[in-house]
């Protein structure tokens, strides 16, 4: 071997190692500038949310207009259910706020009937009580009897408590009605809420979709009997989409929430780069939230790296020119270049899912309810509709001699002024009636008078008793004077 050839070779070695080492530096650069900052994840698949379609209550289905696979629009009716039940229930409903308007203004008409009675008491009082006034004035002239002005103090007390008790009838019918309204009454108002409740329980008889979607898992046949909450279908709403990238625990220490992520997908190829930022790091560990979580206390204890899913925003305009479906494979590449907070300071940003849909369930509910009130309303009473009724208790005030003979009771007897130039004597019970025979005629005894009737008629019996005597003559004693009872 020459000296040419060996420097040949020396040299051409030199230039291998030089060009080696070139890559290698150029390598080590390239890690430490580019994928130093860099984290990378094949364990990425794409979320959303699925909206699954359930009834209020159960019926059998009647009529199906979606199936899988196919777009189905916001507001659009997806299933349909017997009605049967609901509109007997609705029926129902209506005919109980019919019977409850008309209760309610019965309830009303009481409170006037008992003012008229009140009215009427009155009257009857008054003349009571001027029947009481006359007796007592002339009594102590011995112009009445005491009999016929004991009759008057009781006559007088029966008015009384007659009206007294219709005003409390009368207050016990204005606590009813007192201060409202009868289409705010409260029998009114809960006849009226069960009336809107089968309303909306009759709307739901049709199931619409709550969102712009896919229709997906379907369940449900034509002519099945379903439970309420049974799962029909589902709409899977593909501008509510994200990446769930289920990066490692130690490539999480430099990543922030707002950092950029290049994502690619199985479906599109590398071609197709959706971008996006990290909206969300996780609280929690997949393996904690697992059906079986690892017991970490046993003896054969190997420790294994946690993965954390990571939530990626994607670009909505690049998502509605390359849809994705939830499940699908994706590659996440995160630039570790940018700081961020680990956990957002406030809520701002959070998304928002809503649907205004349920909002038409009401719609026309309270203008039939409003018809269904006037329809069976009393015209007399149209006034208080909307007026409430304002009434104001009875009250009677009344001299203070008729209030001692009202209040007269038996422990505490009410005593007249007494006649002039007499005085009462003292009680003395009223002798019963004797009877004096003519010639000193003995009258049976009641053994002699049942063994005499026996076989004998009434005149045959009063000849033998009387032995043809004079007919007796019955007087009172003469100590049955005026006297007090």
């Amino acid at each position: 071997m020459t000296a040419m050839t060996l420097a040949k070779r020396r040299k051409m070695a030199l230039l291998y190692w030089g060009i080696a080492l070139t890559l290698a530096l150029a390598g080590t650069l390239y890690y430490f500038i580019v994928w130093y900052s860099k984290a990378y994840t094949n364990d990425a698949y794409v979320g959303g949310n699925q909206v699954y379609i359930t009834p209020l209550h159960h019926g059998f289905v009647t009529s199906i207009h979606t199936d899988d696979t196919f777009l189905v629009k916001r507001g659009e009716l997806l299933v349909e259910l017997d009605r049967t039940d609901s509109l007997i229930a609705f029926d129902r409903a209506k005919e109980e706020l019919a019977q409850t308007v008309r209760d309610v203004c019965g309830l009303f008409h009481q409170v006037f009937v008992y003012q008229s009675e009140i009215e009427i008491r009155k009257a009857e009082f008054v003349k009571a009580v001027q029947d009481f006034e006359h007796r007592w004035d002339v009594l102590p002239e011995s112009g009445v009897s005491l009999e016929d002005y004991e009759h008057a103090v009781a006559a007088l007390r029966a008015n009384y408590f007659a009206l007294q008790s219709t005003e409390s009838l009368y207050d016990k019918a204005l606590a009813l009605v007192q201060n409202t309204t009868i289409q705010d009454h409260p029998l009114v108002k809960n006849a009226a809420d069960r009336l809107r409740d089968a309303w909306v329980h009759l709307y739901r008889c049709n199931i619409y979709s709550p969102v712009d979607g896919l229709a997906a898992q379907r369940s449900i046949q034509v002519g099945m009997w379903i439970a309420s909450g049974t799962q029909l279908l589902s709409v899977i709403p593909l501008d509510q989409i994200w990446v769930n990238a289920n990066f490692k625990e130690t490539q999480l220490r430099h990543m922030r929430i707002g950092q950029k992520v290049k994502i690619t997908s199985d479906l599109y190829g590398p071609d197709v780069v959706f971008h996006g930022k990290i909206v969300g790091l996780p609280g929690v560990a997949g393996n904690a939230v697992s059906l079986l979580p690892p017991q970490n206390l046993s003896g054969n204890w190997i420790k294994i790296v946690q993965r954390l899913p990571v939530r990626v925003e994607l670009d909505p305009e690049e998502v509605k020119l390359h849809p994705l479906r939830i499940g699908l494979s994706m590659e996440a590449t995160v630039d570790l270049h940018d700081p961020g907070p680990l956990v957002q300071s406030s809520t701002a940003g959070s998304p928002t899912y809503e649907t205004p849909i349920f909002k038409s369930e009401e719609l026309g509910d309270l203008q039939f309810i409003d018809t269904v009130i006037a329809d069976n309303l009393d015209p007399a009473l149209s006034d208080y509709l909307t007026i409430p009724l304002d009434l104001s208790p009875n009250s009677l005030s009344i001299p203070t001699a008729i209030e001692t003979a009202i209040q007269t009771n038996p422990e505490t007897p009410f005593v007249p002024p007494l006649p002039t130039n007499m005085e009462l004597p003292e009680e003395q019970p009223i002798p019963e009636a004797t009877v004096i025979l003519t010639d000193q005629a003995i009258v049976p005894s009641m053994e002699e008078l049942t063994k005499a009737l026996e076989g004998f008629s009434l005149e045959e019996f009063l000849e033998e008793a009387l032995d043809e005597k004079e007919t007796p003559e019955i007087v009172l004693n003469e100590e049955n004077t005026y006297g007090s009872r």
